[in-house]
C-alpha cells in the first residue's frame, strides 16, 4: 500500500467510526468519489473535534482551527505533509478541483459555533435575524453541498 492509499484508508476509518450514517451512503459511490468524501469528512471531523474540545477556551479553539486550515492551505499549495488526512484531502482537492476557499468557509462555519453569549455557559450561535440564520446555514450546510457538487460532478 502506498502512502496515498494509506492516507485514504485513515480517512475511511474516521468516516466509518464517526459518520456512521454518512459512511454507508459513501459506500455506493465509485472509489475515487468515496475516497474524496471520506477525506473531506475527516478534515471537517477534526475541525469539529477542535471546536468541541471542552479543555480549550474559545480563543485557543480559534487558534487551532486557524492552524488546521493553514496546514491544509500549505498542502494545497504543494507543501509536503505527513498528516494522512491532509494528504488525502489535498489529493481530493486537486483531483476534483475543489476551490480551497470552500474549505476556508467550512472552517469559518465551525468557528461560528464558538460564540458564547454574555453570561452563557455553553457555546451557541446567535441568530437574531433570518439573515443571520441564512448566513450560518450557508457556512455549515450549503458549503458542504458545494464541495459535494465538485466531487459528484
Amino acid at each position: 500500500m502506498n502512502q496515498l492509499d494509506h492516507a485514504y484508508a485513515v480517512c475511511k476509518g474516521v468516516a466509518r467510526r464517526a459518520a456512521k450514517n454518512f459512511y454507508y451512503g459513501f459506500l455506493v459511490l465509485p472509489s475515487d468519489k468515496r475516497n474524496a468524501l471520506c477525506a473531506v469528512y475527516a478534515f471537517m471531523r477534526h475541525a469539529d473535534d477542535i471546536a468541541d474540545d471542552p479543555s480549550l477556551d474559545p480563543q485557543a479553539k480559534r487558534e487551532r482551527l486557524d492552524a488546521w486550515l493553514g496546514s491544509a492551505n500549505a498542502v494545497f499549495s504543494g507543501q509536503p505533509t505527513d498528516d494522512p488526512v491532509l494528504m488525502a484531502l489535498a489529493d481530493a482537492q486537486q483531483r476534483f478541483k475543489i476551490p480551497p476557499q470552500l474549505f476556508e468557509k467550512l472552517v469559518q462555519g465551525t468557528k461560528m459555533d464558538l460564540d458564547i453569549p454574555a453570561g452563557g455557559a455553553a457555546p451557541m450561535v446567535l441568530c437574531d435575524t433570518f439573515d443571520d440564520l441564512k448566513e450560518y446555514c450557508y457556512y455549515v450546510a450549503s458549503v458542504v453541498g458545494l464541495v459535494c457538487i465538485r466531487v459528484f460532478g
